[in-house]
């Protein structure tokens, strides 16, 4: 099994940079732009963000603002602010580098187990078993059987299963022949045709018997959802923040410009605004809004 999926990788493996760079950072920010995020969209967020923010030390001291620009629209922006609080952290408990060891990792703001496994993985070539959703489902129906690991399998059992097919000294080969074989060919709705392990897939008969793997649970919807008003909101102090004459926004005008035309739009808007305040992704005196943190 090890053999056929390493294999594979070395035939179908994507040249992604943080992948060879052997830099625990561009490791970091790598893990922490894939989560929640299609690969295709994480190769522009980290060309922007390592371009803009090359070093921990030039990130720790960067501006909230800046750091929420350069994030853009990649969603789930609170990722962005784990990202600075992570790099001033270890500026000021790890001599400016990153720690090696899991416990220091997943003391860091927004690293959790996989995370952390990503950035010992490619960032200091050590044997750290990864998780991530792709690998769930791979190794959920490849040892279980099961059609929709995400729900039928045990987080736990999963992860026992992935720690003993690991191979000693491969993790820079193995965590991402699993990640993009679970991504390309152990697809929802998988490809068994073309799979290297299909003969020795628990979950094979299955689906050669004609079962399919049921959705975990329905998309919520996105249009008119707070989380839709929040990225307009977002987008809107984006903007301001661009304009040569100011980095804010008044109020009346940041509701006009996210969409809100009636009271009970306003005030949701307003009470958005005051979440994104909490998270630090945003600031406002009542009156006037901005991006990141107030103005000293």
């Amino acid at each position: 099994m090890q053999r056929r999926l390493l294999d594979w990788y070395d035939a179908h493996a994507q040249p992604f940079p943080w992948r060879t760079a052997r830099d625990p950072y561009a490791a970091l920010v790598a893990a922490v732009c894939a989560q929640q995020t299609q690969m295709s969209r994480v190769l522009e967020v980290y060309g922007r963000w390592m371009a803009a923010f090359p070093t921990l030390a030039v990130l720790a001291r960067a501006d909230r603002a800046a750091v929420l620009q350069t994030w853009g629209r990649a969603g789930y922006p609170r990722r962005a602010v784990a990202l600075q609080e992570a790099a001033r952290r270890c500026m000021q408990e790890h001599g400016g580098a990153l720690p090696r060891d899991a416990e220091s990792l997943l003391a860091l703001p927004g690293v959790g187990p996989f995370t952390a496994a990503i950035v010992r993985t490619f960032g200091f070539n050590d044997d750290a078993p990864a998780v991530d959703t792709n690998i769930v489902r791979l190794v959920g129906r490849l040892v279980f059987g099961d059609l929709q690991p995400a729900r039928d399998t045990r987080r736990a059992e999963v992860e026992a299963a992935t720690a003993a097919l690991f191979p000693p000294g491969e993790g820079a080969r193995w965590n991402p022949a699993l990640m993009d074989f679970g991504a390309r060919v152990c697809t929802p709705r998988p490809h068994c045709e073309v799979c290297v392990v299909a003969s020795m897939c628990a979950a094979r008969p299955r689906f050669a018997a004609g079962e399919v793997a049921q959705p975990v649970r329905a998309q919520a919807t996105f249009e008119g959802s707070d989380r839709q008003t929040r990225g307009r909101v977002m987008q809107v102090l984006r903007d301001a923040a661009d304009e040569p004459s100011g980095t804010d926004v008044a109020l009346a005008t940041l509701a006009r410009r996210a969409g809100a035309t009636t009271t009970e739009e306003r005030a949701r808007v307003r009470i958005l605004l005051g979440r994104l305040a909490e998270e630090g992704l945003a600031w406002t005196d009542g009156r006037r809004a901005g991006l990141g943190q107030p103005p000293s």
